[in-house]
């Protein structure tokens, strides 16, 4: 969360210094083994690991008039590239507060080492000039450095200091997408300050604690008190890769996490545990959040007034939300606080997720409706604690308006979706939405809308063995917004990852698209296709699934680390109708079949049927769950090879013999 100052009896905190990394080897002695080394030895094939990742917080004096005291945090990480595509991982990027100072960084140190022709370790420090900050809105900022001579083989270390102005604790992740085979954190408590430590660990972890007694320099001069040195050590954990459908990479990451609860006088405690209420008091008293509802945007009264117009409510707030998103650009930055802030943003017609939305709220409660910011941790951002409080889990911010006895989430960034349409990324999740003095939590759910493909295939087959045919696919609800997004961002990239890539034994001749701008309508897609059929002797094969969306089984991996997440429900109908030559006939066909999980979460069907040289075929799947924890995964993708094998069975036709 935003940090904020705290007054307490103490002038200060005596600087717990850290044992200095006992047992690593120091900044910039690296060993000549880990530059020869070409794998990871306990998690094979990775791109790139962590040789060392080391942190220390500790307690000095804050600075005067802002903080009592503040936390000073070091970092030092090392990191060695195996493959090319780790080479991004040398792409460092460093977070921090910026807003009043609240954090610093300092004594930024970092080089690049690689061996030379000789077999020498070879040094390059990093410049200043590669060192830069980049402002992200007015909160936050993120330190980049530019690592020079970085190539497969390199080893890239950096260190810093970040003094914060709190005496809140930085979680620690022990693990990363990629190896790391060690990982440290040092920290040093005195125990006038009571947190609650929650580990997120399955591996061996080394955990050593140790209670001293040190001095504390008082209002009313030096005191006594008990410190918590704590060390934390893990070695040797794997990398957590993307999987299909697998949420937050951040829920699977080994951690420890420190919550604030309590900071004991010695005659008496006080409380420090965050209510919703002091979160929503404080967000509705920020300058980028709450202030923002309430100051006047220039020029926006035309459209207000039009609005007022419109006596249908729902009506009215889709005229709004219509005119805003057609009108702003986004420039993909999220959050939920402003960048600029919302006049500006109408000014400028761009601005970040906050900027857009905040406004969109604002324009609808000027037109007289009701709509408040809810908030949202994204899929891609992780889970939710709805029992720590603290708006620094949520990573976008939306509107919600209450109509009747229904109620909308409508996102201003998002040009292609129908207003009736839950934003996909927040579907299945719980939003918090920021009314009243204590707010309250909604669970946001798609309802009837699914992620929806009709498929419609004709396909003629001629006497040469080739098929020529036209297809008509029409997507609806999430899967019209995910090709529309596509389509709009690369129509190249669009043809050939939805009909070109996924069918390599047809050649697309032909692909029109219709309803792009018509979020009411499906997005319609009509293909006109060839493909010669495979031949031995006097027997042909094709196969029915053909733009069905349905052409990949992303669940072949014998082992997973996390839980498949599909988001939305999903429903896929694939009709077939092939006419093969005179002289043929059928000699081979997909049976006719239903199958099913055992809770009946996913259902696959099958009907055949085949009369003179005509061929027509129905298949449906429909997706009932939208969600399957990692122990189903067995179970869970031993249907899924069965499903596959049924929509990959191919139609034999047979010459038919000379009379």
């Amino acid at each position: 969360m935003r940090y904020t100052a705290l007054t307490l009896v103490f002038v200060g905190l005596l600087i717990f210094s850290a044992n200095a990394q006992k047992g690593l080897p120091g900044f910039g002695k690296v060993d000549k083994a880990d530059l020869e080394m070409t794998d990871c030895e306990f998690d094979k094939g990775a791109e790139a690991m962590v040789l060392i990742d080391y942190g220390n917080t500790y307690y000095d004096r804050g600075t005067v008039g802002f903080s009592t005291f503040k936390t000073v945090y070091e970092r030092r990480t090392r990191i060695k590239i195996l493959k090319e595509s780790g080479i991004s991982q040398a792409d460092i990027r460093i977070p921090y507060f910026t807003r009043n100072n609240e954090e610093r960084i300092l004594k930024l140190n970092a080089n690049t080492y690689n061996l030379d022709a000789s077999g020498k370790v070879q040094t390059t420090e990093v410049k200043k000039a590669s060192i830069y900050s980049k402002r992200l809105d007015n909160y936050r900022s993120v330190m980049i450095i530019a690592f020079p001579e970085v190539k497969v083989g390199s080893i890239i270390e950096y260190s810093y200091v970040l003094e914060r102005e709190t005496i809140y604790l930085k979680d620690w992740y022990f693990q990363r997408r990629i190896p790391v085979r060690y990982s440290e954190y040092q920290l040093r408590i005195p125990q006038l300050l009571r947190f609650s430590i929650q580990p997120n660990i399955v591996d061996p972890i080394e955990d050593k604690q140790e209670v001293t007694t040190e001095n504390i320099s008082a209002s009313e001069g030096f005191i006594e008190t008990k410190v918590l040195r704590s060390n934390y050590i893990m070695r040797n954990l794997v990398g957590i890769r993307d999987e299909p459908f697998m949420g937050a990479v951040s829920d699977y990451l080994q951690r420890i996490e420190f919550h604030l609860t309590q900071i004991d006088y010695g005659d008496r405690t006080r409380d420090l545990s965050t209510k919703w209420s002091d979160v929503i008091n404080e967000l509705n008293k920020d300058e980028s959040f709450g202030m923002q509802l309430e100051k006047p945007v220039p020029a926006s009264e035309s459209l207000v007034n039009e609005a007022k117009q419109i006596a249908n409510p729902e009506a009215r707030m889709r005229f709004v939300y219509e005119k805003l998103r057609k009108t702003m650009t986004w420039n993909e930055d999220d959050g939920i606080y402003t960048d600029n802030g919302i006049a500006k943003a109408w000014e400028t017609k761009t601005g970040n997720i906050a900027d857009i939305n905040l406004l969109l709220i604002k324009l609808l409660n000027d037109a007289g409706l009701k709509a408040s910011p809810i908030l949202f941790s994204t899929r891609e951002n992780g889970l939710v604690a709805p029992n720590y409080p603290d708006e620094g889990q949520f990573d976008c911010v939306m509107a919600y308006v209450g109509i009747g006895t229904g109620f909308f989430i409508l996102d201003a960034t998002n040009k292609v979706i129908n207003y009736k349409l839950t934003p996909e990324q927040v579907v299945n999740t719980n939003g918090f939405v920021i009314e009243g003095e204590n707010g309250r939590w909604k669970e946001v759910l798609s309802g009837k809308s699914h992620y929806k493909v009709f498929s419609a295939v004709k396909g003629e087959i001629d006497g040469e063995g080739t098929m020529k045919g036209t297809c008509l696919v029409n997507c609806y609800d999430y899967a019209r917004v995910e090709r529309c997004e596509a389509l709009r961002k690369n129509e190249a990239r669009f043809r050939d990852d939805y009909f070109i890539k996924p069918y390599p034994a047809l050649k697309v001749e032909e692909i029109v698209t219709n309803n792009i701008d018509t979020d009411s309508l499906p997005l319609e897609q009509k293909i006109r296709f060839s493909s010669v059929l495979n031949s031995s002797g006097n027997y042909r094969y094709f196969n029915v699934n053909i733009f069905s969306d349905l052409d990949k089984n992303f669940f072949v991996a014998e082992n997973r680390s996390s839980d498949v997440d599909f988001g939305v429900h999903k429903d896929y109908t694939l009709f077939g109708n092939f006419t093969i030559p005179a002289d043929y006939v059928f000699d081979g066909l997909p049976e006719n079949v239903s199958i099913a999980t055992a809770d009946r979460g996913i259902i696959f069907t099958r009907n055949v049927t085949a009369e003179g040289n005509l061929l027509n075929i129905r298949i449906n799947v429909e997706f009932k769950r939208t969600f399957y924890p990692v122990t189903d995964y067995a179970d869970f993708r031993e249907f899924h090879k069965k499903m596959f094998d049924k929509l990959n069975e191919q139609v034999v036709i047979k010459k038919k013999a000379n009379p």
